[in-house]
């Protein structure tokens, strides 16, 4: 088997000086500047076929941990580094079960591919294959005629536009402090894993668990419930009708919505809409059936409902396959869907990558008063922002990695980062801190920061997921690996 290891394409910079032949006065070339011919690209791309897309994927996206070689993400991971310094990250530690065995002639025709496939020009000579000259072609993120923008601003971008990777936004004030054991459960009850909270229009807070742990299936326990705005307990429901919830939404009739993200063959893979009893009114996908037409949903994993009533799905959690009568196994979805009130399918957008308009796991929604669709585009470290037909209009990474996403009625933006990490390897998101990032929906300045109370050294994802604020300001953030609801009011 020959693939690409996270490890290996991680971030991680190659330790030691870069020998140049433009040291003296010259400044160097860049990936912008022609640096390639189109010949050595199309000998790159069968070697990419040979030895890269059984890992990679034929469109470079990746899947699960193996990281993209192609978009925003992949250029601001190497930004700063020389082709050398990539072309011998690959040499010496690809393919994973025989590295070494590429030739040099080769990997520089597959990094000229990869530098064609990131839309950096073609010149007229080939990309050289010695070292020396390798490493005095700049890899950056940012065309020349791109500025960055500054630390805490909005950041747009066309089609082709490669965003720079933004400073971490980790010293901002944290106004608020922690209230324990707000909530008061049923006497031998506890939370278990939970990504879902929200408020209804009386000032009640809805909470679904996993069953006081991580999965409802065999449970007898009810996974919904209900406090009022002092966390008193009122009811709950919900037993046996849902595996595994991930997204919550309560609409403006206070009719609760939730996607139940596993399937057992008989229930899950869909979107529900119940009455405050717990009586089911809708379903979005077929219970128990995975898949990726205008039917189905695999992994759905968040909803948010439109001032007209339309419905969008956040659909994917990874790249496990899915196999239909009318697909051959493919990747896990990885796609916005909208229907209309009556749940008709109307569109769809969204496909594996990191370009504008695609996504690596689109892992929660949120409407803003214009009526924009936020989505956190968890794995690719960023918010996309869209109209409500899929039009790309920006994309921000100063929130962090967003695993959860809430905007107010005044356009404050709460957004969740369960998962940066220092570490190579799945999620890792270097000088990031978790925690939830507080800013403007409207500029996407950040203001404020609640960081998350674990030690990411020791716990791969913690802290919260799922995130909403009450109309006085107060936090509810839902975490799966504290097995709680943390509550955080205003000082």
């Amino acid at each position: 088997m020959r693939w690409f290891s996270v490890a290996a394409l991680s971030l991680v910079a190659v330790t030691g000086a870069s020998t140049s032949l433009y040291a003296q006065g010259a400044s160097k070339p860049s990936i912008w500047d022609g640096v390639y011919s189109s010949a050595q690209a199309d000998r790159g791309k069968a070697v990419y076929a040979a030895d890269c897309a059984r890992c990679h994927n034929e469109g470079l996206e990746g899947k699960d941990e193996i990281p993209p070689l192609k978009g925003s993400r992949f250029l601001s991971n190497w930004d700063a580094q020389s082709v050398g310094d990539l072309v011998q990250r690959i040499r010496t530690t690809m393919p994973l079960d025989n590295p070494g065995s590429l030739s040099a002639a080769r990997t520089t025709d597959l990094v000229a591919y990869l530098l064609q496939q990131n839309d950096a020009p073609a010149g007229k000579a080939d990309l050289p294959g010695d070292t020396v000259r390798q490493s005095g072609v700049l890899i950056s993120a940012v065309q020349p005629q791109k500025t960055a923008a500054p630390a805490g601003a909005p950041v747009s971008a066309g089609p082709a536009a490669a965003q720079p990777a933004m400073a971490p936004l980790n010293a901002l004030p944290n106004p608020y402090e922690r209230t324990d054991n707000f909530f008061k459960l049923p006497k031998g009850r506890k939370f278990g894993s939970s990504s879902t909270v929200a408020g209804d229009s009386k000032g009640n807070i809805w909470v679904v668990d996993r069953c006081a742990k991580n999965d409802c299936a065999g449970s007898p326990l009810d996974p919904v419930m209900q406090f009022d705005s002092k966390g008193y307990f009122i009811k709950s429901w919900g037993a046996g009708k849902i595996l595994f919830a991930h997204g919550i939404f309560v609409d403006k009739n206070d009719r609760i919505w939730i996607a139940d993200n596993h399937n057992d063959g008989k229930i899950g893979d869909v979107v529900m809409q119940f009455d405050k009893n717990g009586k089911l009114l809708k379903t979005l996908g077929k219970p128990g059936v995975a898949g990726n037409d205008e039917h189905t949903f695999h992994e759905p994993n968040a909803v948010v409902i439109a001032a007209n009533g339309d419905i969008f799905v956040s659909d994917g959690h990874g790249g496990d396959t899915i196999t239909t009568k009318a697909h051959s196994p493919t990747m896990g979805n990885s796609r916005v869907v909208k229907l209309d009130k009556n749940g008709k399918f109307l569109m769809q957008w969204g496909m594996h990558g990191s370009g504008p308009g695609e996504f690596q796991t689109p892992h929660c929604l949120a409407l803003d008063s214009a009526g924009r669709v936020f989505v956190g585009d968890r794995s690719n470290n960023r918010l996309q922002i869209f109209d409500q037909n899929g039009k790309f209009i920006a994309e921000w990474s100063q929130f962090g990695r967003p695993s959860g996403c809430y905007i107010d009625k005044n356009d404050v933006l709460y957004v969740s980062d369960s998962e940066s990490r220092d570490q190579p390897g799945y999620a890792y998101h270097p000088g990031w801190k978790r925690g939830v990032r507080i800013g403007s929906a409207k500029t996407g300045k950040v203001t404020a920061f609640i960081p998350d109370d674990m030690d990411e050294t020791k716990v791969s994802a913690s802290g919260g997921e799922g995130v909403w604020a009450d109309a006085k300001g107060v936090v509810y953030i839902a975490e799966v690996y504290q097995e709680t609801i943390a509550r955080y009011a205003p000082k």
